[in-house]
């Protein structure tokens, strides 16, 4: 099959070269190692796979993550390997077995436009870090991108070539970079596929080198950076018309005004800095012009019937806005910001 395999590694042991050697004999292109700044003790390891034919050994001097050593491997798959149509992306651990990575291979190759994903199945005896790890990261990125993807931090995945420039420019030196990846494609409606995989962890995933709370507060952190400018708008907007009902004593004028200056921030910082968008053209401000004008028709709508019933108007500001919230996000992340769709599957 014309599919490159690339595997990033530091501190390998035995498992790598079993993979290795088993991925050799089937159909599958090229296959990159990337030494992500190993101890000189795996030196001999790295010379056993440098001489196997078809196998090409990349080197760090120093260890730079796993997002670099990706990105190193993917950069060099595109120069020395353009004509594959995909890159599968393994671990060094011995977490994937080789006919799971020809499964994953074999299902790219059934729809050569999608990422396809091996999601492990977490149950009994799975190591509890690990456990919810997943679990959180799966719930936090339904939440904050959109998408079902029942294992977000799988390393085993086959990414389209074409996909695959747009993956060199992302942020991410670690392994938040794997999550950018499915933020990304789902931004560019990039369908993602699942197969399952078997969930192998050995003594207890001693030969992870994933920190449980630095690594995720990254990942984290990532996620999150998508709501940070719909809540700086909301504050900005909370505070204008809080200062202008109290001056006024009128709901509309207060609301509109508040809406036009935070409404402006909100669209600015989320085109450029949240959803990275680049179209040009007028149709997303125009369309989030429409978005504003709807959510504050409503807004006002839904502070006048709470005031109506009683409650004070800054307390309805606060229930209203924090309602709409949600939908005002999940509106331009689906629809507002998003690049044009890729050509049809192959």
């Amino acid at each position: 099959m014309n599919i490159t395999v690339l595997i990033p590694a530091y501190n390998p042991e035995r498992p790598l070269l079993h993979l290795v050697e088993t991925l050799l004999k089937r159909d599958f292109g090229p296959i990159v190692v990337v030494n992500d700044g190993s101890n000189p003790s795996c030196g001999d390891l790295f010379d056993q796979l440098s001489v196997m034919n078809r196998c090409h050994v990349l080197h760090h001097a120093v260890n730079l993550g796993k997002g670099r050593a990706l990105k190193t491997g993917l950069n060099y798959c595109c120069i020395h390997f353009p004509e594959a149509l995909g890159i599968v992306t393994a671990d060094a651990d011995g977490q994937h077995l080789p006919e799971d990575v020809c499964k994953v291979a074999e299902a790219f190759l059934d729809h050569p436009r999608s990422l396809v994903l091996g999601a492990r199945t977490f149950a009994k005896g799975i190591p509890l870090r690990n456990l919810l790890g997943n679990l959180i990261t799966r719930y936090v990125f339904r939440l904050l991108v959109g998408g079902k993807i029942s294992d977000t931090q799988s390393g085993l995945r086959c990414l389209p070539m074409h996909f695959v420039p747009e993956l060199l420019r992302l942020e991410g030196e670690r392994y938040e970079y794997e999550i950018n990846m499915l933020i990304v494609a789902n931004k560019k409606r990039i369908l993602i596929r699942e197969v399952k995989i078997a969930t192998v962890y050995l003594e207890n995933n001693r030969s992870s080198h994933f920190n449980p709370l630095i690594d995720s507060m990254r990942i984290y952190f990532l996620l999150l950076r998508f709501s940070l400018s719909s809540l700086l708008a909301a504050s900005i907007d909370f505070l204008i018309f809080s200062g202008l009902f109290l001056v006024s004593r009128n709901i509309l004028t207060s609301l509109i005004l508040a809406r036009m200056v935070s409404g402006g921030v909100n669209f600015i910082v989320n085109k450029n800095l949240v959803f990275h968008s680049r179209q040009r053209s007028l149709a997303p401000l125009v369309k989030y012009f429409v978005l504003a004008v709807t959510l504050a028709g409503l807004s006002f709508i839904s502070i006048r019937t709470l005031a109506d019933f009683g409650m004070n108007v800054i307390a309805a500001k606060i229930v209203a806005e924090s309602v709409l919230f949600f939908g005002s996000f999940a509106i331009q992340r689906e629809f507002l910001f998003v690049e044009p769709t890729p050509g049809p599957e192959g």
